[in-house]
C-alpha cells in the first residue's frame, strides 16, 4: 500500500503494505491507525507497537482502513493484430514463397478483437480453449505485450496506466524461472531486497518474507534448495507458490498469474488456487488464466471471462455461467464440470454457434452492465489522486548490486557443474597438456614443431574451455529478462555483477590453474618473465572465450543455436592464426579476418616469448646450433624486435575482449523484453 513518509524534511513515496492482524500469528507486526484532522486532508497517525505503543514522531502515512484499496482493471476495445501487415493477398504471398522458400512471411492474423471488460478486486478468471488469446490478453493487462498491433485502452481504477505499471503490479509468469540454488527463504528475500524501497529496513523485510512463507504454507520447505539438475528441491507446486511469494513481497493490489496450474496435479493445483482465493480476500485484485479447472476451483472464481477466437463470449460471476448458456439454449448436464461444459462447447461449436454466442453476449444486458461499469469507473476516478499508482525509486544503486551480486556468489558456488567442474577438468587438461609436451627438444624441424604445437593446443583450450559455461548463461537470460522486467534491477547491476563475480570465479581462476600446470609441466623455456607474459596470454585468451561466450548468451536463447555460433567463430580465429597455414597463402580479400583473430595475437606474444634468444640445433648433429629463434619468427612474419611487438598483442587481445563485453551489455539491452 502507498505511503507518504516525511523525515527530515523530506518527503517520499514508499511502499508499506500491512497485513491482516486478525490472529494471533501478527501480534509483532506493527498496527497503524489513521483519522482525518481537517478540511485539508491533513493525517494524523499512531503508531502503535504490541510492546510499547509509543508514537513514532516526525513521519507521516497516507493511509485507508482497508489493507488494500479497491483497485479495478478496466479494458475497451482490445484488438491485437499479429503479422506482417504488408501481405495483402495470397497470390503475392505463394509468389514470394515460391521463388524465396526460406522467406515466409507471417499473415496478419487477429488475435483479440473488441474485447472490453472490468475486473474487480477478488478472483479473476480468464478461460478458452487453446489459443484464443487467454495469454494475450493477460499480458496485454499487466503491460507485457509489444504495442505494435494493439489497440483499445486499458484503465486502472478510471486512470491511464503509468509508464512504470509494470514494476509495481506482482506478475507471475507459467514456467517458474527463479534462482535454482537459493532456497526458498533466500528468493523471497533478495526480491524483498532489490525491489523494496531503502526506507523499509531490513527487519521490517524479513517480517514481510516470514509473513509470505506462513501466508502461503511454505514452512516446511522455506529452507529447502530450489533445486538443479544435480540436487533434488523443492516440489512443482512449492515452486509455484513460491513464485508467487516473489510478486508478493511487493503487496501488490493487483496480482496477474499466468496459467499458475500449468504442470502441476490435481491436489497441488487446488492448493495453489486456495492460497491466491485467500490473498483475494484481502482485497487483492488477481486475474489469471486457466485452462480447464476442475469444479472445487472452479467454484473459488468470483469472476468468469470466457473467451473464444478473441471474442466476449461471458464476464460475470461463476455462479451465473449454466443459467446464462441455458437462456441461450445451452443446458448443462446435471454433475458435469461449469467449466469443462463451456470449454468443450466452444471447442465442439462451429461457426455459427460461435457467433451465435458472440452476438449474445454483445447483445446482453450482462454486456450493457459491463460498459455502464467501464464508464462510472472512468468517471468516479477521473480527477482522483490514485495513490497506489505511486512508485517508488529510493533504491541505491550500491545496495541493488549488493544483492545481485551476493546472489551470483551463491549460483557459483551452489553449482558443481558450473565451478567444481572447471576446476576438475582444467586439472586434468592441464595434466594432459603437461604430460604430451613434457619433452621439447631444441632441434629445427621437431623441435620448433611441437613447440608451436603446445602453443596453439594451449590457446585452444584457454578459448575453448569457455564453452563449459555457455549453457548456464543462457539458462540464466530467461530468469534476467523476467526480473529485468518485473523492476528487479538494472541492467548494468547484473552485467557487472556477472563480470566481477562470474568471471573471475568460473573463468579466471581456472585459466590460472591450467597456466600453472601447463608452464611448469612443459618443455618451454622458464623464467619469471617468461612465466608472467605466458600467464598474461592465458588469461586475456580465457577472458576473450568468456567476452564471446557473454556475447553469444545475449543473442539467442537456444544453447544448440549459440553452441554453433561459438564454434564457428573459434575455428574461423583458429584458420587465421597463422599456424596452420601461413596468412600470405590465404586469398587476398579473406586475410583481413587475421585482425581479428585472437588466436593469432595469442599465439604471437607465446611465439615470440619462446622463440627470441633460442638457439635450434640440427637434429642429425646437436653441435651444430646455428639456427636461431628470431628466423623462425621472421618466416612466420612475426614482428619480435621490440618490447612493442609484445605488447601490442596483448593489447589487441585486450580491445577485441572489451569490444565483446561491449557488445554483450548492448545485447542486453536489446532483448526483446516483451511478447
Amino acid at each position: 500500500m502507498t505511503t507518504l513518509i516525511e523525515t527530515n524534511d523530506e518527503k517520499e513515496d514508499i511502499i508499506f503494505p500491512l497485513l491482516k492482524t486478525t490472529t494471533s500469528v501478527y501480534n509483532d507486526i506493527i498496527i497503524i491507525e489513521s483519522k482525518v484532522l481537517d478540511s485539508n486532508n491533513h493525517r494524523q497517525h499512531d503508531f502503535i507497537g504490541n510492546n510499547n505503543k509509543e508514537k513514532e514522531k516526525s513521519i507521516e502515512i497516507s493511509l485507508n482502513q482497508k489493507e488494500f484499496e479497491s483497485v479495478s482493471i478496466s479494458l475497451y476495445n482490445i484488438d491485437y493484430i499479429i503479422g506482417d501487415k504488408t501481405v495483402k493477398n495470397k497470390s503475392s504471398t505463394r509468389w514470394q514463397t515460391e521463388t524465396f522458400p526460406c522467406w515466409k512471411p507471417i499473415s496478419k492474423k487477429q488475435i483479440l478483437t473488441n474485447v472490453s471488460g472490468i475486473f474487480t478486486p477478488g478472483m479473476n478468471a480468464i478461460l478458452g480453449p487453446t489459443g484464443c488469446g487467454k495469454s494475450t490478453l493477460l499480458d496485454i493487462l499487466a503491460d507485457r505485450k509489444d504495442s505494435r498491433g494493439l489497440s483499445g485502452n486499458v484503465l486502472v481504477s478510471g486512470q491511464s496506466r503509468p509508464s512504470y505499471f509494470k514494476y509495481i503490479i506482482g506478475y507471475v509468469i507459467q514456467d517458474d524461472i527463479i534462482s535454482e540454488t537459493l532456497t526458498v527463504r533466500e528468493n523471497l528475500l533478495f526480491s524483498a531486497n532489490v525491489r523494496l524501497p531503502r526506507s523499509i529496513k531490513m527487519n521490517k523485510r524479513i517480517e514481510r518474507v516470514n509473513q509470505i512463507i506462513c501466508d502461503l504454507d511454505l514452512e516446511s520447505c522455506a529452507d529447502t534448495l530450489i533445486g538443479t539438475d544435480f540436487v533434488r528441491g523443492v516440489s512443482g507446486g512449492e515452486k509455484k507458490r513460491t513464485s508467487i511469494g516473489m510478486e508478493l513481497v511487493l503487496s501488490p493490489n493487483l496480482l496477474f498469474l499466468d496459467e499458475p496450474t500449468t504442470g502441476l496435479d490435481a491436489c497441488t493445483a487446488q492448493n495453489v488456487i486456495t492460497c491466491l482465493h485467500k490473498l483475494s480476500r484481502q482485497g487483492r485484485t488477481i486475474i489469471f488464466s486457466i485452462h480447464q479447472p476442475r469444479y472445487s476451483i472452479f467454484k473459488l472464481f468470483d469472476q468468469v471471462l470466457f473467451l473464444s477466437a478473441g471474442h466476449n463470449i461471458y464476464l460475470g460471476p461463476s455462479i451465473e455461467v449454466l443459467p446464462y448458456f441455458a437462456s441461450n439454449s445451452f443446458n448443462c448436464e446435471e454433475h458435469d464440470n461449469p467449466a469443462d461444459f463451456v470449454l468443450d462447447l466452444l471447442i465442439e461449436s462451429n461457426n455459427n454457434s460461435s457467433t451465435k454466442l458472440q452476438t449474445a453476449y454483445l447483445h446482453s444486458k450482462m454486456h450493457s452492465n459491463i460498459c455502464h461499469m467501464i464508464r462510472n469507473d472512468m468517471n468516479n476516478n477521473e480527477n482522483k489522486n490514485n495513490c497506489l499508482l505511486k512508485y517508488d525509486t529510493s533504491r541505491t544503486y550500491p545496495n541493488e548490486f549488493y544483492y545481485v551480486a551476493k546472489r551470483t556468489l551463491c549460483n557459483v558456488l551452489r553449482n558443481p557443474a558450473l565451478f567444481a567442474s572447471q576446476i576438475v577438468s582444467v586439472i586434468i587438461y592441464g595434466l594432459f597438456t603437461g604430460l604430451i609436451f613434457n619433452k621439447l627438444d631444441t632441434t629445427v624441424e621437431t623441435g620448433a614443431y611441437n613447440r608451436f604445437g603446445a602453443i596453439f593446443f594451449i590457446i585452444s583450450c584457454q578459448v575453448l574451455s569457455a564453452v563449459n559455461a555457455l549453457e548456464s548463461l543462457i539458462k540464466e537470460r530467461a530468469l534476467f529478462i523476467h526480473e529485468n522486467v518485473s523492476g528487479y534491477y538494472r541492467i548494468s547491476s547484473f552485467f557487472l555483477a556477472k563480470l566481477i563475480i562470474d568471471l573471475p570465479l568460473v573463468h579466471i581462476i581456472p585459466s590460472i590453474i591450467y597456466t600453472i600446470i601447463t608452464f611448469f609441466l612443459t618443455g618451454l623455456r622458464q623464467s619469471v618473465e617468461k612465466f608472467f607474459l605466458f600467464l598474461i596470454t592465458n588469461l586475456m585468451a580465457k577472458i576473450f572465450g568468456s567476452a564471446l561466450c557473454y556475447f553469444i548468451a545475449a543473442t539467442t536463447s537456444t544453447f544448440g543455436v549459440a553452441l554453433v555460433m561459438v564454434i564457428c567463430c573459434y575455428v574461423t580465429m583458429m584458420l587465421f592464426s597463422g599456424l596452420l597455414i601461413n596468412i600470405t597463402s590465404i586469398v587476398y580479400f579473406l586475410r583481413w579476418i587475421q585482425w581479428i583473430s585472437v588466436f593469432r595475437y595469442a599465439s604471437n606474444v607465446l611465439a615470440i616469448n619462446e622463440f627470441r634468444n633460442l638457439t635450434l640445433c640440427l637434429p642429425i648433429d646437436m653441435d651444430k646450433c646455428s639456427m636461431k629463434g628470431e628466423d623462425i619468427l621472421t618466416r612466420r612474419h612475426i614482428s619480435y624486435a621490440t618490447t612493442w611487438d609484445i605488447w601490442k598483442n596483448i593489447l589487441a587481445l585486450l580491445l577485441i575482449s572489451v569490444i565483446f563485453f561491449i557488445m554483450a551489455y548492448i545485447q542486453l539491452l536489446r532483448i526483446k523484453k516483451f511478447k
